[in-house]
């Protein structure tokens, strides 16, 4: 089907300036379809011939005027030859985007990813911007790496794309767990682009950057009783191992255990004494009850106190991980144990409640998550767990009856005769 395509020039005689001067209009038509702009010029209506489309040529202002008019008229013919002949999908209203989009003063990818990491910083977490920003300095550096500064939106391609992961990789030392988070940035930032660029083909269509799946640790209960049992000689380390132990017994993350407040514990009319947050991460609200290890610790550390922080003194992430590691061998847990801030989150929702036997809806509500799904990624489902649900049919009246039924049959020995 052959597309049709027109320009027409016009004046707008709705709105005369202040000198009676009308705006000359340009209407694209393309396959039916009409989109119109403004020209930005400006002619009395008498001197404005609309058969022709263009100013008296008698009129003092009629060259610059008509001249303007034909540049733009050319430009929008070749635009409409290009993209017919490059992409085969063709609008008015497309048409008119990309010619509006060619007077626009062109952003580098780079000025695209440094404003939407303003935009995150204005809007979002603490820890949402500091990402945005970590990976916006990443992907700079790659760009000086190849001298890709000014690299535009539509330079943006798989192979660049491909590349970049390789050098996170390679040359930064990421895990491959940290790549796809970085990508998945990236893509942010082109959809973006697509919007103020008018792209419409996205290359991370073409690119798996899914996150590899990898085991999530939880503190098995006999761990979890070494540590309790255990008893730094430092205070320091005494103060990691109860800021780690408060989050086995509670599922707050490191960052909710961080701004911890006394005003978030309270008592209800049943005498129960709850915690009640708002998350810092997803900004939703976490009610859990306090078990009575979690209330020993608080009332440790409290020393009295009625307001402000319960943890007036607090490590940083990369400090705790390693000080944590190092007491859980110290208590005599395996060497290989694998431990962290966020640990003591993945045993609150394994060991202590769902293999306790707690609905993961409720376990979901304690931990302050969107989604259920979310959830199901802290339950995995541990050895102990699989004996202890497996107990009850191991002794069953049908397991029993199925283990009489069965009868061995022993291979018959082999003769001289059969060798």
């Amino acid at each position: 089907m052959k597309s049709t395509f027109s320009i027409l020039f016009y004046i707008d005689r709705s709105k005369p300036s202040g000198e009676g001067l009308c705006l000359v209009r340009c209407r694209i038509s393309c396959n039916g379809r009409t989109a119109s702009f403004s020209t930005r010029q400006q002619t009395a209506p008498d001197d404005w011939l609309a058969k022709k489309g263009r100013v008296d040529p008698t009129s003092a202002v009629a060259h610059g005027i008509n001249q303007a008019l034909s540049d733009i008229e050319q430009r929008l013919n070749a635009l409409y030859e290009r993209t017919l002949r490059e992409e085969r999908y063709i609008t008015a209203e497309y048409l008119k985007e990309q010619y509006l989009l060619q007077d626009k003063p062109r952003q580098t990818f780079a000025d695209i990813y440094s404003a939407l990491c303003e935009e995150k910083a204005a809007h979002k977490s603490k820890a949402t911007a500091r990402g945005f920003r970590d990976s916006y300095k990443s992907f700079v550096r790659f760009l000086d790496t190849h001298g890709l500064r000014r690299c535009l939106p539509h330079e943006v391609d798989k192979a660049l794309i491909e590349a970049y992961r390789l050098y996170m990789l390679r040359d930064l030392g990421y895990k491959m767990s940290s790549v796809p988070v970085y990508l998945r940035r990236l893509h942010q930032v082109f959809r973006r682009a697509m919007l103020e660029a008018g792209l419409r083909d996205d290359p991370f269509d073409l690119i798996d950057i899914e996150t590899p799946a990898y085991e999530r640790n939880a503190l098995s209960a006999e761990d979890l009783q070494r540590l309790l049992a255990y008893r730094p000689h430092r205070s320091v380390d005494n103060h990691v191992r109860l800021i780690f132990l408060l989050g086995c017994f509670t599922g707050l993350a490191f960052s909710d255990l961080k701004k911890l407040r006394m005003e978030d514990v309270y008592t209800l009319g049943d005498g129960r004494r709850y915690l009640s947050i708002c998350r810092t991460k997803t900004q939703n609200g976490s009610i859990v009850p306090l078990l009575p290890i979690a209330e020993e610790i608080l009332a440790y550390v409290g020393q009295g106190r009625t307001e402000g922080l319960w943890f007036r003194e607090f490590p940083v992430n990369s400090h705790f991980n390693q000080k944590i590691r190092e007491l859980l061998v110290k208590a005599g847990c395996s060497p290989h144990t694998e431990a962290s801030s966020h640990t003591a989150r993945h045993t609150f929702a394994t060991t202590i409640c769902l293999e306790n036997g707690l609905p993961i809806e409720t376990v979901s509500r304690m931990l302050g998550h969107r989604f259920i799904s979310t959830t199901e990624l802290y339950a995995k489902v541990s050895k102990q767990k699989i004996a202890q649900e497996m107990r009850p049919l191991m002794g069953s009246e049908q397991t029993q009856r199925l283990r009489r039924a069965l009868r061995i049959c022993p291979p018959r020995k082999r003769t001289h005769d059969q060798e």
